[in-house]
């Protein structure tokens, strides 16, 4: 039997791309850092920094497809 995937995590936002909306975020339990997640648009102008904790939304794909929902 496959294991279950982790579909939501927390992360600490390791570089954060203003022009783009995304961010990469390092998943201490995995021990690697995602592709560029885009951050979510919730309307409020959210924009992580570098050290924030983050809560992140991942696509079955894994770990390079996803969103940052918003910090912790």
């Amino acid at each position: 039997m496959k294991s279950a995937k982790k579909i939501a995590a927390i992360g600490i936002v390791s570089a954060v791309y203003p022009d783009r909306m995304t961010a990469k975020v390092y998943q201490e339990d995995k021990e690697i850092v995602t592709a560029e997640l885009d951050i979510l648009d919730r309307g409020d102008n959210y924009l992580p920094s570098v050290g924030d904790s983050v809560w992140c939304l991942f696509l079955p794909a894994g770990a390079s497809a996803g969103c940052i929902l918003g910090g912790v």
